[in-house]
């Protein structure tokens, strides 16, 4: 028998989010270059990703969707997608992050650019209904105070400004 508290946790506890899938597109103009990519060069980049309909609440008001997917830039530089980050009525700026750990394919004078990298998309405060996952184009372009890119190194970075992003989302 299910004693009365469980049954009312059980009716009041949040819906797990639906699972859904993004494919992203691309341009970074870099700010910040490494060895051979300098600042004003432009790297296509990609993403696609699935999330798992689970979410929770982080500091800040951010609420983390856990996610599954692969995000690439330039030629052979990739890393997989472990979540989707988005905030709604911050303080500061909305936001919406994609990050990938693990990342492969960047080494320069010996240093190796393991991650992680990050897509962070900022819009003004108030911007986004809510911290649900971005579904339309819309969603997407109007986070539009700041876009960024960075991949991180133990003493290093490459960064840039995001172009030119398309989002499909199903």
């Amino acid at each position: 028998m299910i004693r009365p508290v469980v049954l009312v946790a059980l009716l009041c506890a949040p819906a797990a989010a639906t699972a859904q899938t993004c494919t992203l597109s691309f341009t970074i103009e870099i700010t910040r270059g490494v060895g051979l990519i300098p600042p004003g060069t432009q790297l296509p980049g990609s993403a696609q990703f699935t999330t798992d309909g689970r979410t929770f609440r982080q500091e800040g008001g951010s609420t983390a969707h856990l996610a599954r997917g692969l995000m690439t830039i330039g030629d052979g530089i990739s890393g997989p997608i472990w979540t989707l980050i988005t905030t709604s009525r911050g303080h500061a700026a909305d936001l919406i992050g994609v990050y990938a750990n693990d990342v492969e394919g960047l080494s320069f004078a010996g240093q190796d650019f393991e991650g992680p990298m990050a897509l962070t998309l900022f819009g003004p405060s108030g911007t986004r209904a809510s911290t649900a996952p971005p579904v339309t184009q819309a969603e997407w372009d109007e986070m539009d105070l700041r876009r960024s890119f960075s991949l991180h190194a133990d003493a290093d970075m490459l960064a840039g400004d995001v172009l030119d992003l398309t989002a499909e989302c199903t």
